[in-house]
C-alpha cells in the first residue's frame, strides 16, 4: 500500500532513525505537516526538511532543492488549513482497521478467488479513506493499478475494469452517478458485528483474507514477511532465500 497511514508515526521513525520512502516527497510532506502541527513557522519548518535531507539523502544538494522544500510547505499548509477549516485532525494516524465476521462471509460468497481478493482489499481501502476523510461513505478513488497491486494479482487493464464491473453487477458495490468518475462505493461494509480479525499491517494485507480462509500464511523466519507457504516446512520469503 502506498498511502502513508500514520504521518505521525512515519515523521518520527524519519527524524529518529532516518527512515524515508522511496519516494522522498512522501516523508517531506509527513515532516512538514509534523513541523507545521507542532506550531512551527515556514522558515523552521524549512530548517527541519533541509536538516533531514543534509543528514540522510546522499548527494543532497539545498541549492537545487530549494524550490521543491518550499512547494511542499506550502502544500502542507494548505492541506492542514483545510483540514482545520473541516473540523479533522491536522495529521493523518491509522494504526488498525477491524474487518468483521459479516464482511468476510459476504466476501467469501462470491466463491472467486479473484473477485474475493479483489472484494477484500476494496472493503480496506474503503474503510481507511472513511479513517483519513473522517466520514462513513466507504467511497474509493484510489488507482485500480494500486488496488490490484495490493491484491496480488496480474491483471490486465481491459480484465481490471470487468471484475470492478462484476462486483457493481452483484450489488458488493455502487458506481458514480459522474460519467467520467471511477469511484466506487463499497456496499457490503458491516460494522456492527463482531470483528474477526484487525489489520496493523499494510504490506501484504490481502494474505489475511487467505489466512482467515484456512489458507497456509506463514511469517519469514528472516524479515518477518507474510508469505503463501506452499509447505510447513517454508520458511523463507522469495527474497530472502535469493539472498541467502
Amino acid at each position: 500500500m502506498k498511502i502513508i497511514l500514520n504521518e505521525r508515526r512515519h515523521a518520527e521513525r524519519a527524524l529518529q532513525y532516518g527512515e524515508m520512502d522511496r519516494k522522498p516527497a512522501k516523508t517531506l510532506g509527513c515532516l512538514a505537516k509534523y513541523g507545521l502541527e507542532q506550531g512551527k513557522s515556514a522558515d523552521s519548518t524549512y530548517d527541519l526538511l533541509n536538516n533531514f535531507m543534509t543528514e540522510y539523502y546522499p548527494h543532497y544538494n539545498t541549492v537545487r532543492w530549494d524550490t521543491f522544500l518550499t512547494r511542499v510547505i506550502k502544500q502542507s499548509q494548505k492541506y492542514i488549513k483545510s483540514r482545520e477549516e473541516a473540523h479533522k485532525s491536522k495529521l493523518i494516524e491509522i494504526n488498525s482497521v477491524s474487518i468483521t465476521y459479516s464482511e468476510l462471509r459476504k466476501i467469501k460468497q462470491l466463491k472467486s478467488k479473484r473477485l474475493e481478493k479483489l472484494a477484500f482489499v476494496l472493503l480496506v481501502y474503503s474503510k481507511i479513506n472513511n479513517l483519513i476523510n473522517e466520514n462513513d461513505t466507504y467511497w474509493i478513488n484510489n488507482d485500480l493499478k494500486e488496488i490490484y497491486s495490493d491484491s496480488q494479482m496480474a491483471v490486465s487493464k481491459k480484465d481490471q475494469g470487468l471484475l470492478v464491473h462484476k462486483l457493481i453487477q452483484l450489488g458488493y458495490l455502487k458506481e458514480s452517478r459522474y460519467i467520467d468518475s471511477t469511484n466506487v462505493q463499497v456496499l457490503f461494509a458491516v460494522e456492527e458485528d463482531e470483528v474477526a480479525f484487525k489489520l496493523v499491517r499494510f504490506d501484504d494485507f490481502v494474505l489475511e483474507y487467505l489466512r482467515w480462509k484456512g489458507e497456509n500464511i506463514k511469517n519469514c523466519t528472516v524479515c518477518g514477511r507474510r508469505m503463501l507457504a506452499k509447505s510447513n516446512r517454508m520458511k523463507y520469503c522469495r527474497e530472502c532465500k535469493r539472498a541467502g
